[in-house]
């Protein structure tokens, strides 16, 4: 293979003459294989010089690029990289997912007006996009091995075998602990290590020296004492030290090479150690194409929405953070203040990671590890400790209690939160969900007494005690509550139970997951009110107060349950005081997450609507209706101009009428199953379903119309002007950012053509 380096340095461009030996540009580096496969890894503005040494190749020109991450540094370049722009040429994008945001979004984000002349679906090249989990993939004759790193963002290092070579590429990463090497106790870096074992060559972020490294913490990057140490325990042959500090200026760089090729020969290790350089290039030729390290699909997308996590610790604050972000990629998170209740909860949440606290009221973190593991049957069900330092000095395990992953306190949230995501990308479906053939539900409301009994199978007098809501009946009582109860087996996305459906059964699930969603009157919107999984109960409110359901619940998987009569249900509860207790402390915990979910997506206080992070969730739920039906969705964006003058000469008083004003006409213009949101200080969104763009001007003007009008009718002292963008799409896209992006255009746009 040949590798050339087009960029090295990291965070941001550095021109001059201090750094015109190792360069200036941002990471970009080419591998061509000897069957002409052109692979680019990263598009920093180093591939703006490498587009226009291809243009002096014979075409067409097919590319494929593989990027560590969409951080700035990574893909700057690609608007400059004129390949792309060439009709004929083709470029086959790969990379991580971004929070929230497809690869393409994250790449077309930069090359929107407000930023560059053109956008990134006018050009002229066929551009594909790969997204990838961890995994393998193949590229003609090329093997290309993905893993996640340690970084603030969603960031994956590639190990690339072809032509008897290992090239792997690493950047951004940082230690996942401090260890003074050439021992590394946590199994992170371990991992770390195994991924790049046996490379003929290792291109590495090594940012920091490993002074700068401790007030650096957190931020996403690896110490060249560290770089140096990984790949001598991997035992590499060469290393790259890349992604050089744009404070580190050509003699800050030719130290740090120099004092790693001492510390190498100190160690005497055979390692060739050097700092990349633009413009250096080289062939690698390796012993043989070296053990394979993933076994799994790197194509195969393994989605971690719906995931749920414990948190198990006293400190509300860490619970705090994690409320912050963790909500963002779709996850569930259920706090315990204590193992203790960590292992009562255990059962009832059914937890796809736990994140546990080291020093807990009632003992040490560590020791609710394999307790909780076997608890749940989940052998490999991961687990993060938080610790209290990671100077090198504490345990990280012990031979009883093994944690997946180890972070200290006060940890950053936007790097537990790519750990997080790593785990469960890890452990949801990373083998792919089995293929089960599923007989027909029944009909969830009726039921056949007379067959009923030969529905429910011998193991439920088995499992029923393991239910925390059964588990004080004796076994006599149990018996008479399966009599006349029912097992059914439902498919996926199949709903067991309509909103105001009148409450026949009481369900209790005993294996699979369902979600609980409420319609919000007048409006085809669905409000999300949680997930239910193994050993918990629905349907028993509308047992409870002989009225018709209170929500709708779907599967999210082949569910089992137990459908128990209502008359039976409640005969029971007047029977045994312990199970009357047990139900008080789930509706209890239910009311407490309701609040928790309420207080997360409490309207606006001054206008009564839905906020920015209510907007973004209830915008997927209604274009997911509009994509079933084949509509077109039409989505506004208004900015109150002048609100700042208008607090400042006439006061906030007058000001919070304006803005009253302003939502009022908004709900006035539009229909009950239009949303309507307050986006930001002076800013709000109407999404109009099954509009289409010859709508848009229709409403605008109504809008404008009626805000004149209403205004007027209050006797506000001022002219309340407005600046409107819309977008219009007939396929919506699974987020709102698009759509905000292009709306937002289309009002800068009439901004810049209106007069002086």
């Amino acid at each position: 293979m040949h590798v050339r380096f087009w960029g090295t340095r990291g965070s941001i461009p550095t021109p001059g003459h201090r750094t015109a030996i190792y360069g200036g540009n941002t990471s970009c580096v080419e591998i061509r294989t000897k069957d002409g496969t052109n692979l680019v890894l990263d598009c920093g503005t180093g591939i703006r010089l490498l587009g226009l040494d291809m243009l002096r190749r014979p075409g067409p020109h097919r590319t494929h690029l593989l990027i560590g991450h969409t951080h700035w540094d990574h893909i700057q370049g690609f608007p400059f990289f004129t390949p792309a722009f060439l009709p004929g040429s083709e470029v086959n994008i790969y990379g991580s997912a971004a929070f929230q945001r497809s690869l393409e979004d994250s790449l077309s984000g930069q090359m929107q007006y407000s930023y560059f002349p053109v956008k990134l679906q006018d050009l002229a090249s066929r551009i594909h996009y790969t997204e990838l989990e961890e995994g393998f993939f193949r590229i003609g004759e090329v093997l290309v091995e993905t893993q996640y790193l340690n970084h603030t963002a969603p960031t994956i290092g590639y190990r690339i075998s072809s032509d008897g070579a290992t090239v792997a590429y690493i950047t951004d990463h940082e230690p996942f602990w401090n260890s003074p090497g050439p021992v590394f106790h946590h199994p992170g870096d371990q991992r770390h290590i195994e991924f790049l074992e046996g490379a003929d060559l290792v291109i590495h972020d090594a940012q920091y020296t490993s002074e700068e490294y401790r007030t650096k913490l957190g931020w996403g990057h690896s110490p060249t004492d560290y770089v140096s140490d990984v790949a001598m325990a991997a035992g590499v042959a060469k290393l790259a030290l890349f992604h050089h500090d744009p404070t580190h200026d050509d003699d800050a760089i030719k130290r740090i090479e120099e004092s790693q090729r001492a510390r190498i020969v100190t160690a005497g290790s055979p390692l060739d150690v050097f700092a990349a350089a633009e413009g250096m290039e080289f062939d690698i030729r390796g012993q043989g194409w070296g053990k394979t390290i993933r076994d799994v699909s790197a194509l195969e997308r393994r989605p971690i929405s719906g995931g749920r996590v414990m948190i198990v610790t006293s400190h509300q604050s860490d619970v705090s953070a994690l409320e912050q972000i963790l909500p963002d990629d779709g996850l569930v998170l259920k706090p315990a203040s204590d193992g203790r209740e960590a292992m009562e909860l255990a059962s009832t949440v059914q937890p796809d990671l736990v994140i546990i606290n080291a020093k807990l009221k009632d003992g040490d973190g560590a020791s609710f590890i394999q307790p909780l593991r076997n608890l749940l049957q989940k052998a490999d069900l991961p687990i993060i400790l938080l610790t209290e330092g990671r100077d090198g000095t504490e345990t990280l395990y012990s031979a009883e209690s093994i944690a997946t992953d180890y972070l200290a306190r006060p940890f950053s949230p936007p790097m537990l939160r790519t750990r997080v995501r790593a785990w469960l990308a890890r452990t949801i479906g990373a083998t792919g969900a089995p293929v089960e053939i599923v007989l027909p539900a029944r009909s969830p409301e009726v039921h056949d007494v007379a067959d009923s009994s030969k529905a429910v199978t011998e193991n439920l007098h088995e499992v029923l005690p393991t239910i925390p809501l059964f588990a004080a009946l004796t076994a006599e009582q149990r018996s008479r509550l399966l009599e006349r109860a029912a097992e059914q087996t439902f498919p996926p996305g199949q709903t067991v139970m309509r909103q105001d459906d009148p409450g026949g059964m009481a369900y209790v699930i005993i294996s699979g997951r369902v979600r609980v969603l409420e319609s919000v009157p007048d409006s085809p919107v669905e409000m999300f009110l949680g997930e239910l999984g193994m050993g918990e109960i629905f349907g028993e409110l509308g047992v409870l107060r002989e009225r018709p359901r209170s929500a709708s619940v779907m599967t999210l998987e082949r569910t089992r349950c137990l459908a128990i009569p209502a008359e039976d249900f409640l005969q029971m509860l007047q029977t045994s005081k312990e199970m009357s207790l047990a139900l008080l402390r789930i509706l209890a915990g239910r009311l407490y997450d309701a609040d928790r979910l309420l207080a997360r997506h409490a309207p606006d206080p001054l206008t009564g609507l839905p906020g920015r992070r209510a907007f973004h969730e209830l915008y997927r739920r209604l274009t997911a209706g509009s994509k079933r039906r084949g509509t077109s969705v039409l989505l506004l964006v208004l900015d109150v101009l002048h609100l700042k003058e208008i607090n400042d000469e006439f006061g906030y008083a007058v000001g919070d009428d304006v803005l009253r004003t302003v939502a009022d006409t908004l709900v006035e213009s539009s229909r009950n199953t239009d949303l309507v949101a307050r986006y930001g200080g002076d800013e709000f969104t109407v999404l109009l379903v099954e509009a289409a763009a010859k709508d848009a001007e229709v409403v605008v003007g109504r809008v404008q119309q009626k805000l004149h009008q209403l205004a007027v009718y209050r006797g506000l002292p001022l002219t309340v002007d407005c600046r409107i963008g819309y977008a219009v799409s007939e396929n919506p896209p699974d987020t709102a950012d698009e759509m905000l992006r292009l709306a937002d255009e289309d009002m800068q746009a009439k901004r810049s053509s209106q007069p002086k």
